[in-house]
């Protein structure tokens, strides 16, 4: 990428045309963007969908699955990212889905399309071919149409696509691999026709830290307003890929290394504490050989528990039949109740209808009575004429407003006024000439026959008088005229045109007079207020306040007659649904009424299969009594779980006395067994042994539990030798890791501000807007600045653990740097904590630090990514690429023209959208615009999705032919522009 002084001999790389057919609202859509444009439609038409599709081609990837990252599509008007579903439905929302991109390089012209692919979800897949769009448009799009608006091509299909486009070329390719899109977008082998034939941003060097790169500055083209976090993410992209090894990448995973360092302390301080317990282990081993000569049999309590479960599974038929019974009553209860409740929810529902209705009957009844008000203080005037008159008075009071603000304004006023004065005049004296003709106006020389359909185009045509009486010639032209309207009932019909009918009125030329007569008193006391201001200051504000107060009722009155036109519309709507609401409210209380009725009846029956039910389980419960009993003994003593009856308890010998003689017999050997427990636990307590599943904590673990905790702490006592050994091997490499990771710290440090001074001094001589100097501040978090500084203050070699002194800071430096949660690894970009500038004026002797308006720090941005790209792409290499700004409005109007043409020097295009409310002079100063909502297809590819353009731009040339950048492809829609 170069300059715009670039040689001749550079390498061009540009987009040509960005197409979507049945895709982001539009049925067929097709830009080009090889020059500024400005897409204008109304709001949620899907223009900023349109910009930012250009995002799914430059971005080797193939789904929608973490798009927030990918392609960070941003819902605006919520603050948030659109999800993973919503982007890939929004996008490729049917099998009638592409999107194709034409663009060109040194290899020639080629065009990318992409396609829905629904071997995977959230999937696309993607076409090359090495032709110009204009070759492709019949296989999406049919403009063979009587309008020129063009129709859906019935055929499309991918497989019908595929078969056309290797056809057309043995060069097409159909490529999903996002390791092989990386190798053909970003191919910089430029004498390498076959290699770079569909790159379309040829890195510099082809290795992953580049397209990292490049993909942060693509994203951040569509964000030129971004803060200074995105512009740090995007430095540090560039910082690290700009090391001369990979291998030099900043990523110190800092959790990683206190936590080997707090395994080697535990290592060391769970050696010790082995060391120090060895006489009571000592004492255990004497004890354990004592227990396992008094374990005695205890198949007597597994015969009972087995006895015990034949007899719960004896009660248990009897109970599951009852309960069956019970269930099926219950169930029809629960349905019964859930219907009740979901016409208790329709209620309430319908109740909150009516009351909206009401509520929109109130507002509309209220816009009607204050509409009829002010309507009746302007006589027989129309609403258009009524609102006329209020703009008119408006800005005359914002003129006065100014004036009382301004000496300045106030002079231009007073010429203001003088103007208006003459034209008041003779507006006064043309309508007495006007009243002196009126018996001549044409709706009295003219039958109604005649005039109804003239009135219907514009009454005023039949208020015109012509001063005498029509000849036989002109009366029968208009005749003429007059019958080529059509009646219909409603008005009269101009071929496919309507117009509705107009009664007929007389001018009100009192009226007139007395407003033309009262805005020159208004004038004259107007141009009073304004004299006698200039020796009485004290009296300004007040009139400055009236005047004000003046202009808040005009503006409420425009509001007023704005609403009021549909305030008859509302009042009938809103009393049509509360009456419809209230009738099924009736129909829903009645229901309700019928299902009470039945739940009452299910109520009884299902209480009486419940008492049944509990009469069974009376018995069942008892037995239930027993078997918990027995399972607080086997809580109590955890080995029984595992003992095997021989034979179980018959059902008639199972009892509680029974039960209590066994319990009796367990007592005795549990006593040991709790002195032995206690020993391991005090082991476990005293972290000299781990008890990882908890076994031990359990109120009675198994005989296998304590035999293996005991032959555990054997071994531990026997390997302690050479765990020390293996101990002190650790801690030495574990040091020198402390040496690498302190000259990590340092040489970045270091990086850092060696990549500041060189992007400072490619700024140099930059100027922008009224900028005579411009330079970059990247800032580094404080606390990572201290954090070098300590670590060169250790001697990380020995073989000893470095002092906690050491690690406690660098903890409480983890601790304020990323906080409790989130990765603990030190990366670039954490690093890198923002940018900023300074800038100098023309007659400024110091750089300033104040943030400059957004529209010049989105400048200063596009400076800076031009320079960041330049280090990424391949040198030599110029762009024709659009450059994404999303809402045009937050740039100043002035700062345009330097903003267009430092675009066009860097190699980029503007590609912006707008609503029709974008100022004319934006509009004039872009030069190009396209009206992308005005046209619909009555043959889409989906009735969802139906406007259409392809006509090429429209705008404002300096003398030059329009055929040097529009489309011919769609001449009679630019025809019916121009008219």
């Amino acid at each position: 990428m170069t300059d715009s002084q670039a040689s001749p001999s550079a390498f061009n790389f540009g987009v040509r045309r960005l197409v979507l057919v049945d895709s982001a609202g539009f049925c067929y859509v097709e830009i080009p963007v090889t020059h500024h444009g400005l897409i204008l439609g109304p709001g949620n038409l899907g223009k900023s969908s349109l910009l930012n599709s250009l995002r799914l081609f430059l971005l080797p990837e193939n789904n929608f699955k973490n798009s927030r990252k990918k392609f960070a599509f941003r819902n605006a008007s919520a603050g948030s990212f659109y999800s993973n579903e919503e982007s890939y439905q929004h996008y490729f929302p049917g099998k009638f889905s592409f999107l194709i991109m034409e663009a060109e390089n040194p290899a020639g012209t080629h065009c990318q399309i992409l396609y829905r692919d629904n071997s995977s979800q959230l999937s696309y897949g993607r076409a090359f071919v090495p032709v110009p769009y204009e070759q492709l448009r019949p296989l999406f799009w049919n403009g063979d149409d009587p309008d020129g608006i063009g129709q859906a091509v019935p055929e499309l299909s991918f497989s019908r696509l595929s078969e056309s486009l290797k056809k057309l070329s043995k060069d097409t390719r159909f490529v999903n691999d996002p390791v092989r899109l990386k190798s053909m977008l970003y191919s910089s082998e430029l004498m390498n026709a076959g290699a770079v034939r569909y790159s379309v941003l040829p890195l510099g060097e082809s290795d992953e830290r580049k397209v990292q790169s490049l993909r942060t500055l693509i994203l951040l083209l569509f964000e030129m307003k971004a803060d200074d976090r995105a512009m740090a993410n995007a430095v540090a992209s560039i910082v690290e890929a700009d090391k001369k090894f990979s291998d030099d990448a900043f990523d110190f995973n800092i959790d990683e290394f206190l936590n080997h360092h707090e395994h080697l302390k535990q290592q060391q301080n769970q050696l010790n504490r082995i060391e120090k317990e060895r006489s009571r282990f000592e004492k255990l081993n004497g004890d354990y050989q004592k227990y396992q000569t008094l374990l005695r049999s205890q198949h007597d309590f597994a015969a009972f528990r087995e006895g015990l479960t034949a007899a719960l599974e004896q009660v248990g038929a009897q109970r599951r039949t009852a309960a069956e019974a019970y269930n099926e009553q219950n169930e029809i209860l629960k349905h019964v109740v859930q219907t009740l409740k979901k016409l208790e929810q329709e209620t309430n529902s319908l109740k909150g209808e009516v009351r909206a209705a009401e509520r929109n009957l109130n507002r509309a009844e209220q816009d009607k009575q204050n509409g009829e008000l002010l309507i009746a203080q302007y006589g027989t005037m129309t609403l258009q004429e009524i609102e006329e008159v209020l703009k008119e008075d408006r800005e005359n009071k914002q003129g006065h407003l100014n004036a009382l603000k301004s000496a300045a304004q106030a002079e231009i006023r007073l010429a203001q006024m003088d103007a208006q004065k003459r034209n008041l005049e003779s507006k006064l004296a043309a309508l007495a000439e006007r009243e002196s003709k009126q018996q001549w106006q044409l709706q009295n020389q003219l039958d109604e026959s005649v005039a109804a359909p003239l009135r219907a185009v514009d009454p005023k045509l039949m208020m015109a008088s012509p001063g005498q009486t029509l000849d036989a010639a002109s009366k029968s032209t208009i005749e003429a005229f007059a019958n080529l309207f059509a009646p219909n009932g409603k008005g009269y019909d101009w071929f496919d045109i309507e117009y509705p009918g107009q009664p007929a009125r007389q001018e009100d030329y009192a009226e007139q007079r007395r407003r033309l007569e009262g805005e020159l008193n208004g004038l004259e006391k107007e141009r009073s207020e304004l004299a006698d201001t200039t020796g009485n200051e004290q009296d300004r504000p007040k009139l400055i306040e009236r005047t004000e107060k003046e202009i808040r009722a005009i503006e409420k009155d425009l509001e007023t007659l704005a609403r009021y036109p549909a305030a008859e519309t509302t009042l009938r709507d809103a009393t049509e649904e509360r009456k419809a609401a209230e009738e099924t409210l009736a129909k829903l209380n009645e229901q309700a009424g019928l299902e009470q009725e039945k739940l009452d009846a299910v109520q009884q029956k299902a209480t009486t299969a419940r008492a049944e039910k509990e009469r069974i389980e009376e018995r069942e419960r008892e037995l239930a009594q027993l078997s918990r009993s027995v399972g607080t003994a086997e809580h109590r003593f955890q080995h029984l779980k595992a003992v095997q009856a021989e034979q179980p308890l018959a059902v008639e010998k199972v009892s509680v006395a029974a039960f209590d003689d066994l319990q009796n017999q367990l007592d005795e050997l549990d006593t040991l067994r709790r002195n032995i427990l206690d020993h391991l636990r005090q082991f476990v307590y005293l972290g000299v042994y781990e008890d990882t599943a908890g076994e031990l904590q359990k109120d009675s673990p198994s005989s296998a539990v304590i035999r293996d905790t005991f032959k555990g702490l054997s071994d531990l006592f026997a390997a302690l030798t050479e765990r020390w050994r293996v101990l002190n091997e650790q801690i030495s490499v574990h040091n020198e890791t402390v040496a690498s990771y302190v000259q990590a710290l340092t040489s970045n440090h270091e990086f850092i501000s060696r990549f500041e001074a060189q992007l400072n001094r490619e700024l140099e001589g930059v100027q922008i807007n009224d900028l005579v100097e411009i330079r970059v501040d990247i800032h580094t978090d404080p606390k990572f600045r201290n954090l070098v500084e300590e670590a060169n203050n250790i001697d990380p070699y020995g073989n000893q653990l470095q002092s906690e002194a050491f690690y406690d800071r660098l903890r409480v430096f983890v601790a304020d740097f990323f906080g409790e949660q989130g990765s603990k690894r030190l990366t670039m970009d954490k690093v890198i904590t923002g940018i900023s500038y300074r800038t100098r004026k023309e007659n400024a002797t110091s750089l300033d630090k104040k943030g400059q308006s957004t529209s010049t720090t989105a400048l200063i941005n596009l400076e800076l990514v031009y320079r960041l790209l330049k280090r990424v792409l391949y040198p030599g290499v110029q762009l024709s690429f659009p450059m994404v700004l999303d809402e045009l409005a937050s740039v100043d109007v002035s700062q345009m023209p330097g903003l267009l043409d430092r675009l066009s020097q860097q190699g980029f295009n503007l590609f912006s959208a707008a609503t029709h409310s974008a100022s004319a002079e934006v509009i004039y100063l872009i030069g190009r615009h396209l009206e992308v909502g005005q046209m619909r297809t009555s043959r889409p590819y989906s009735p969802q999705r139906t406007l259409v353009f392809w006509g090429g731009a429209e705008g404002f040339t300096s003398g030059e032919p329009v055929s040097h950048w529009a489309d011919h492809t769609q001449n009679s829609l630019l025809e019916l522009a121009d008219e």
